[in-house]
């Protein structure tokens, strides 16, 4: 073999060696695309108070209302129901999210038994059968310990929702005619992200939910560093956060924030109908 066959033969070899170590660090899952359809491009957080949103135009307009909030304290699961009205116009995108909040103080952290991990999916279900819910969405703060609960938490959350039902994935195809129960109004399966999360710690890849809104608002310590890592033009590293934004009233948009993305909106007071001139 002469000399520049064996550089060509060479540089195959490593060529293939990039492509397989790139191909093993490939994320599994992405956005699924389905949202773009199903969802509208704005969503309003509505927290617990009382809201009056009827002002909302439906076709323009979605509404991601805090349903419940669950405690989990050792192996308690407790669950505080929303008491809050909430008025919204017929035909409004409705999304219910269940805030999950754990205790830390040591001595009353929750095991995540899978007997806590089955009671907190029943609660979760629960939801999706409020009226108009076409949505589920999962809002929580883990620590490093406590991710592995919330990874079989989602999966058994997942599964339970049919939220990836084969046929409906970001990645699924199919050539046959759908079955009669295919043709039920899917509940797609949402979470939100600390934005720390998308930048490099991307620890949920794996998590079978149908996006990731990260919220770029009330970032402490990290808001300097994320905010100058988007104007650089940089993007989400996790895939699963590149097709949404969760931004505050109060501090607003700023640049490096993607056009075309699904904006989720939080407000720490009612939203009145004149909010909407500045979203």
């Amino acid at each position: 073999m002469t000399v520049t066959g064996t550089l060509a033969t060479a540089r195959v070899s490593a060529l293939l060696a990039i492509l397989l170590i790139s191909g093993c660090n490939t994320p599994k899952n992405q956005v699924n695309p389905s949202l773009d359809t199903e969802m509208p491009r704005k969503i309003l957080w509505a927290w617990e108070r009382p809201e009056d949103l009827r002002f909302l135009d439906p076709k323009e307009f979605g509404v991601a209302f805090l349903a419940q909030t669950i405690t989990l304290e050792q192996d308690r699961v407790n669950s505080r129901q929303r008491r809050q009205p909430l008025e919204i116009a017929d035909g409004t995108y409705l999304i219910a999210v269940t805030r999950i909040e754990t205790v830390k103080e040591y001595g009353k952290r929750p095991t995540f038994s899978d007997e806590m991990i089955s009671q907190i999916v029943a609660q979760i279900v629960q939801t999706k059968t409020l009226k108009n819910v076409r949505s589920i969405q999962i809002d929580f703060d883990a620590v490093a310990s406590e991710r592995s609960a919330y990874r079989r938490l989602m999966v058994k959350l997942a599964e339970e929702l049919g939220a990836r039902n084969k046929g409906q994935g970001a990645s699924a195809a199919s050539t046959t005619s759908p079955s009669p129960s295919s043709l039920v109004p899917r509940v797609s399966l949402t979470m939100t992200s600390l934005a720390s999360w998308c930048t490099g710690d991307a620890w949920f890849n794996d998590f079978p939910v149908d996006e990731a809104v990260p919220m770029v608002f009330e970032m402490g310590a990290d808001s300097d560093k994320i905010k100058t890592y988007l104007r650089n033009g940089n993007d989400w590293q996790e895939p699963l956060c590149r097709a949404s934004y969760g931004i505050s009233l109060e501090e607003g948009s700023f640049p490096g924030v993607k056009d075309g993305r699904r904006i989720y909106y939080f407000k720490r007071s009612p939203w009145r109908a004149d909010d909407i001139n500045a979203l």
